[in-house]
């Protein structure tokens, strides 16, 4: 047994999954209507809760050209219950001055805009699709006849956009479209995605083959951006994305195709098939998830990630194989269920949960020293997580969580609570 426990913890410590908060809820909107062409490309979430995505081939929407009917990279809306939008699909983007038929131009990336609308790279253009109505407001290139990538904004409206090949620039665009400048002359590596803080002073590059993301900022808008720093260490990153509810940003750490942890000089552990969050204020990576296993994901490779409005659901698709669903679901625990009971803490301790044995629910306390992000988990005795029960920022404090069995079996089980890179576990007996 000692052994075993050994062992447990061990892969606890070196897994590279610092606080899995996130169940997996399913496959959306189902298994069955988005397996086309070699998987999915982008995912988005609208103010209203729906789902945005597209594929990276053409789909099995059709329009006719006048001659014949011939398939379009169309662009879907999915409500959260999986039904379509009345909108969707879009097979032809309608604007102000213009009209772009999406036939041969295949999902290359998407994302939010601050404002709700939503960025969708088909091929070398960018539009700005109204969220309510599903048409665009406005085109954008990066540089003409070349790949484009998940654009990104930031807080006062602006457009940031860029290409996959390395050594193109990543441009500035104002809200109504007017190309402000480059922001970097000349990208460095190939990349699917990047972002840019709310200030829009910041941009996290995510080309992949530097097998890790380049940070560049500037002091402020008049000022060029420079490589300040860079995070994300042992990532072959090919999505990132904020989770503006909580201020996250969430990167994919590689593939099997694009294997994590090979940056020169760094010892990492990072997950393939994983997305990690970091906190930017202190570099801290505080969340992750992992793609669901299914049959033929292999080849997978994470092209997206997204959020709901309220941050406590997640949104993943994947670029590969077309005999998979691309987009997974997954659900964070409600942040609600644990109570603070007002009290000074001097010290990080995990207390015996009470009563102990019992059945089904008993209470399980701890006290935090410090504020940091805080996971509350339950194991069973051979290691296997069976309920994640906290996963959030917590200030100092002792914190109380009622933890509902009625659906385990009777045995021991390990609770364990990471505050700060520091875990503490304990004991429990649920006898039914």
């Amino acid at each position: 047994m000692k052994k075993l426990a050994a062992l447990f913890m061990f892969v606890l410590l070196t897994s590279g999954v610092f606080a899995q908060g996130w169940t997996f809820d399913g496959y959306f909107p189902d298994t069955t209507s988005l397996r086309f062409g070699s998987g999915g490309h982008g995912v988005a979430c609208d103010p209203y809760g729906r789902v945005w995505i597209h594929l990276y081939s053409s789909a099995v929407d059709s329009i006719w050209n006048g001659n014949a009917w011939v398939k379009t990279g169309a662009l879907f809306c999915f409500n959260p219950d999986g039904t379509q939008a009345s909108f969707s699909p879009i097979k032809v983007f309608v604007g102000p001055t213009f009209v772009d038929s999406l036939v041969g131009n295949t999902g290359r990336g998407m994302k939010a805009h601050y404002d709700g609308d939503i960025l969708a790279t088909h091929f070398d253009f960018v539009q700005k699709v109204d969220y309510k109505t599903g048409l665009s407001k406005g085109v954008m290139r990066n540089v003409l006849g070349a790949s484009g990538v998940a654009a990104a904004s930031d807080a006062n409206g602006n457009i940031f956009t860029a290409n996959v090949v390395g050594g193109n620039p990543i441009k500035i665009w104002d809200p109504t479209f007017n190309f402000l400048g480059n922001a970097v002359d000349s990208s460095v590596g190939f990349s699917r995605s990047f972002e840019v803080g709310a200030d829009g002073n910041t941009i996290y590059w995510a080309g992949y083959t530097n097998h890790a993301v380049l940070k560049y900022t500037r002091p402020d808008e008049f000022s060029p951006f420079t490589v300040t720093d860079t995070v994300f260490k042992g990532f072959d990153s090919e999505s990132m994305a904020w989770n503006r509810k909580y201020n996250r940003l969430w990167a994919s750490a590689g593939s099997n195709n694009d294997l994590p942890n090979r940056y020169p000089g760094a010892t990492t552990f990072w997950t393939s098939r994983a997305w990690y969050a970091m906190n930017t204020e202190t570099g801290e990576i505080t969340d992750s998830l992992i793609w669901n296993t299914y049959p033929g994901t292999a080849d997978a490779r994470p092209r997206g990630i997204a959020f709901s409005p309220s941050g406590d659901t997640a949104y993943v698709i994947a670029f590969g194989a077309s005999n998979y669903p691309p987009v997974e679901r997954f659900i964070n625990p409600n942040p609600s269920s644990i109570k603070d009971l007002g009290m000074v803490a001097d010290d990080f301790k995990l207390f015996q949960n009470y009563p102990n044995p019992f059945n089904p629910s008993t209470e399980i306390k701890f006290s935090l020293k410090s504020a940091g992000f805080t996971t509350l988990k339950v194991y069973d005795i051979l290691g296997k997580e069976v309920a994640t029960l906290v996963s959030e920022n917590l200030g100092s404090g002792v914190y109380a969580y009622s933890f509902d069995a009625s659906k385990l079996a009777s045995g021991t089980y390990i609770y364990e609570v990471v505050s700060n890179n520091v875990r503490l576990t304990n004991k429990m007996l649920l006898m039914k």
